[in-house]
């Protein structure tokens, strides 16, 4: 016989649900965990956005998504919305820190299939509307920048009205994520000031504080001042804050959920150049350095394996979770440079057979049929074809368990073809540098 293929449903938490897999274990953390690193590698520079809004999403949008009843559109948009306000959580974690101040910091939202993606953008929204209100107390806690609103004069009472005026609407602005700049007169102040963005570092806000002073002061050249003022704000620390909020979000991803959850469960170690990404966007989150072009790259290189990743384990757990209701055991899991994998069996092979299953880097499931002893004999070979032909078959009926919509995921069941040697492994010693070793040597039995 010919080797035969079976396509299975798209790789999305939704997906899963709505067939006959039940979601358990390894299988929701992967689910989630290729969520969640999709949700952060559609984020775009400056478009890591405020999550549940009066307005953010159109009556149309809602209704086209109730009449399709795509689940995956819900779950897609969930995900983006715990991503979103986790990135902002993050950097708020991060202003406390480098404050030195003692505050409750809302807790970033975890993915789970135990809520549904309405209850997630609940949870989104009240938790955004919580680092709200934790800005705008962190704002009133710390020390009052020390500005000299007139050069030749003495602190007076209308330049501390004129910098609380100025406070005051930098506080107003932590309702929502700063929108695009609208046309502004040079008389409109207040109206530049609230346009910083709310996830702004101290540093930044003391600086467009300290610009707005020389607006105060200036006798007949405030229009100059604050053309810098805006310019400031929308040219240069917004789009900063914007690539921090990016990075951010893929900080959070890498470093806390289920992605790094699913490849520790699989026991996957990322290469050491998404070690390197993760130190770099460390940085850029602290506020230490920017996120350059080439740090930005060596971080979407790094994403882009991680979804990779955490897309192989998913068809593999999915995978994984049928066979076992087959009544396969899991005798071994392996991580290879392009695919993960395991090692099955069931309990009547009695140790004479075990199949190896592997995911490649696109998402196709192979498998294979090994003996750990060589076949003997006719019976021996009549019972490897036997185990051959039921581990395809076994493998095809994963596939139609799963199958949904005929896209993304292909298992192909290598019929008649001959059971494979196992590779074995035994202790052997060896002597090196005069001191003796223990070393693996590879053997065909």
């Amino acid at each position: 016989m010919s080797a035969g293929g079976m396509v299975l449903a798209p790789v999305v938490l939704p997906a899963v649900a709505a067939g006959a897999v039940v979601l358990v274990g390894a299988v929701v953390i992967a689910a989630g965990a290729v969520l969640v690193v999709r949700a952060a590698n559609a984020a775009i520079e400056g478009g890591v956005r405020a999550v549940a809004e009066a307005g953010e999403r159109t009556a149309d949008e809602v209704a086209a998504i109730e009449a399709r009843s795509e689940d995956t559109l819900r779950w897609q948009a969930a995900a983006a919305d715990v991503v979103a306000v986790n990135a902002r959580i993050r950097l708020l974690h991060e202003r406390v820190v480098a404050a030195g101040i003692s505050m409750i910091v809302p807790h970033p939202l975890r993915l789970t299939s135990s809520k549904s993606p309405a209850e997630l953008g609940r949870m989104a929204a009240e938790a955004q509307a919580a680092v709200a209100l934790a800005q705008a107390e962190l704002d009133r806690r710390l020390p009052r920048p020390r500005l000299e609103l007139f050069a030749s004069q003495a602190r007076s009472e209308s330049a501390d009205k004129t910098l609380d005026a100025y406070e005051d609407v930098l506080r107003a602005r932590y309702a929502a994520v700063a929108a695009p700049a609208p046309t502004v007169s040079p008389d409109e102040v207040h109206r530049v000031l609230a346009l910083l963005d709310p996830d702004a570092g101290d540093d930044e806000r003391i600086e467009v504080l300290a610009t707005a002073a020389r607006v105060a002061r200036a006798q007949g050249d405030g229009d100059v001042y604050f053309r810098q003022l805006r310019m400031q704000v929308t040219d240069e620390i917004n789009p900063r804050v914007a690539r921090r909020r990016l990075a951010a979000t893929w900080l959070q991803a890498l470093e806390e959920g289920p992605l790094p959850d699913a490849l520790a469960e699989a026991s996957i170690t990322p290469p050491p150049s998404v070690g390197d990404a993760v130190e770099a966007l460390r940085k850029v989150v602290s506020g230490d350095e920017d996120l350059t072009r080439e740090r930005r790259d060596e971080a979407v290189q790094a994403m882009a394996w991680m979804e990779e990743k955490a897309d192989q384990v998913l068809t593999l757990r999915v995978t994984q979770h049928c066979l076992q209701e087959q009544g396969y055991e899991v005798i071994g899991t392996f991580d290879t440079r392009n695919a993960v994998g395991l090692k099955v069996a069931k309990p009547e092979w009695g140790g004479q057979h075990n199949g190896t299953v592997w995911v490649d880097h696109k998402r196709t499931v192979h498998s294979r049929l090994q003996r750990p002893a060589g076949a003997i004999g006719d019976a021996a070979r009549a019972r490897d074809g036997e185990r051959c032909e039921e581990f395809a078959d076994d493998l095809e009926q994963v596939g139609k368990q799963v199958s949904d919509n005929g896209a993304n995921i292909t298992v192909r069941m290598n019929r008649g073809m001959p059971v494979g040697q196992e590779a074995r492994y035994v202790e052997e010693p060896a002597q090196e540098n005069g001191k003796l070793i223990e070393r693996q040597v590879k053997r065909n039995s």
